[in-house]
């Protein structure tokens, strides 16, 4: 069986957990065979996965793209959220949490000292967009970026007493690991369908804290590219458009728009983080370790029968 998950050029830390989580807890069963599929972490059931595999379902949920329109060859073992379920038109006993909860059976190491510090973890669109590390400094928090390794960021938040984060998988880990988190959004593309899927099985409401979008015209946006939005935002101050262009980029922020960014940061730190019931994410994660045992044992009588 071959672990299917999202591949990011620069990295990102919930698809790049797939391939450091998976082998631990499945040494035996993964392998390079893609004629069976294990869809784990990360908002991958659409139309993009692959028609002709079994696809083993293990946490993952909807959100991005299209439904498949075939779903003969899909096995669902565990989908993410009701709202997943609902959309995949599943019984609530599909239902248990993302699988990265399951971050907690792993053997992780010791934090040093105590946990003394709020940071601030964003998703690689608001990193594309702006400096915010630099925001992070002004506002007095850790920067956290999601393109560092796994084992990087897995340390940095065992480091923090509070997470404010707009990657959702920054604060699931922060969740499963008992580190109280806050969501925020500095981004106008965060899908908030995933946050609420993932939110409804800890029984909890997304109620992310707002923090103004900065963008910066000279990070990865060539000269040409620049020359062209002023050319259109001349033209759409003129009444010259067409809906069916693309939008200008939109202009650099201003030092007032930085200004508020800071503070509104400042004001998420002050405000009372969410941590989920232990009793139930010792329950989701005890139905994990037991689908997982299961998906091992009938592998394992599949191979014996085979021989």
């Amino acid at each position: 069986m071959k672990l299917h998950y999202f591949v990011d050029p620069e990295g990102n830390f919930g698809d790049d957990l797939n391939p450091w989580l998976w082998p631990r807890l499945l040494p035996r069963l993964l392998d390079d065979n893609a004629e069976e599929l294990l869809v784990g972490i990360g908002t991958l059931i659409n139309h993009r996965l692959p028609t002709s595999p079994i696809k083993h379902v293990v946490g993952s949920g909807v959100g991005y793209g299209q439904l498949p329109e075939d779903m003969r060859r899909f096995r669902f073992h565990a989908v993410r959220g009701f709202e997943s379920a609902k959309a995949l038109g599943l019984g609530k006993e599909h239902v248990i949490t993302d699988a990265a909860v399951l971050i907690r059976t792993a053997n992780l190491p010791p934090v040093a000292g105590s946990r003394s510090r709020t940071a601030l973890m964003l998703t690689g669109r608001s990193l594309q967009n702006f400096d915010w590390e630099r925001v992070c400094e002004r506002a007095g928090v850790a920067f956290i970026s999601c393109h560092w390794s796994v084992d990087r960021v897995l340390s940095e938040i065992l480091r923090c007493d509070t997470l404010l984060t707009e990657a959702m998988h920054g604060a699931i880990v922060a969740d499963a690991l008992r580190v109280p988190w806050v969501p925020v959004t500095c981004s106008t593309q965060v899908l908030d369908f995933k946050w609420r899927d993932w939110l409804s099985s800890l029984h909890l409401a997304y109620e992310p804290s707002r923090v103004t979008p900065l963008f910066e015209a000279n990070r990865r946006v060539s000269g040409i590219d620049r020359a062209k939005s002023a050319v259109k935002r001349g033209m759409r101050g003129l009444g010259i458009w067409q809906s069916q262009w693309s939008a200008p980029l939109p202009r650099d922020s201003s030092a007032i728009e930085i200004d508020q960014a800071v503070d509104q940061i400042r004001a998420a730190t002050r405000r009372r983080p969410y941590l989920s019931d232990e009793n139930l994410l010792q329950s989701h994660t005890r139905r994990y370790l037991e689908l997982i045992e299961r998906i091992s044992a009938a592998r394992t009588d599949s191979e014996l029968a085979g021989r």
